[in-house]
């Protein structure tokens, strides 16, 4: 493994110098990528070499993480942060991207890239649940505290408006997203009201709300109620 990282160094940091970004160098659909027999092999394979990935900017780390082979598939695991940290552990391109100061910024702009009128029922399968998957995977990486930090109140703002949208064209398209993608695009609304001191709970409900924070999963939880205030927060509240 050492070998073939060693010759991906080589190789791939003249293309830099020109312009250009890495790129993964085993993607699904290959016959290396079949030859992998364990979840370890796959994450080992997509490591950025250290000599890259420092001199990445973030608008290209930004790319590179969001751009992973094999998404995080939430179902297999017990709440929505765990997926996000079983990401988060095993890639050192999110690890990275996380000490950029400037990563909410460009996070947020492929955020608001996304629509569903992207979406093309003649894709193949894989496409379309990918398609569908990427707005839980990102939603689950703007809904990290250390990503809400490093935004500016404009910015936390204009997230929170996207974020709205999202839900608006996720509630039009039911028969295409499922309640889980529901879930984490309103676990991210949450997440940004927290940080801003706007979620608004009774005391009986504020043990499960911060359960829900934690996890991502909602147990007990007012949806309507939270997206509600999440309305006001993007579209009346002035945050002063």
């Amino acid at each position: 493994m050492k070998t073939k990282t060693t010759l991906l160094t080589i190789f791939v940091c003249p293309i830099l110098i020109y312009g250009q970004i890495w790129d993964y160098p085993v993607k699904p659909g290959t016959e290396e990528w079949k030859k992998f027999n364990s979840i370890d092999d796959m994450y080992l394979s997509c490591q950025i070499p250290d000599s890259i990935l420092y001199r990445l900017s973030t608008k290209d780390l930004v790319d590179i993480c969001l751009n992973f082979p094999a998404l995080p598939q939430f179902p297999f695991f017990n709440t929505p942060q765990e997926c996000f940290m079983s990401y988060y552990n095993n890639f050192n391109g999110i690890r990275e991207l996380f000490n950029r100061k400037n990563a909410g910024q460009y996070l947020l702009k492929k955020y608001t890239q996304v629509s569903s009128a992207d979406y093309n029922p003649q894709w193949p399968l894989y496409k379309q649940g990918k398609f569908i998957s990427y707005y839980k995977f990102v939603e689950s990486v703007l809904a990290q505290t250390q990503i809400i930090q490093l935004m500016s109140p404009e910015e936390r703002k204009l997230l929170m408006k996207e974020a709205v949208h999202k839900m608006e064209e996720k509630l039009t398209n039911s028969s295409l997203f499922s309640d889980y993608n529901v879930e984490i695009n309103l676990w991210a609304m949450a997440k940004l009201l927290s940080s801003d001191n706007k979620l608004f709970v009774s005391s009986k409900e504020a043990k499960d709300m911060q359960s829900f924070l934690d996890s991502g999963l909602p147990v007990n939880i007012d949806i309507k109620t939270i997206y509600e205030q999440a309305k006001k927060y993007a579209y009346e509240d002035n945050n002063k």
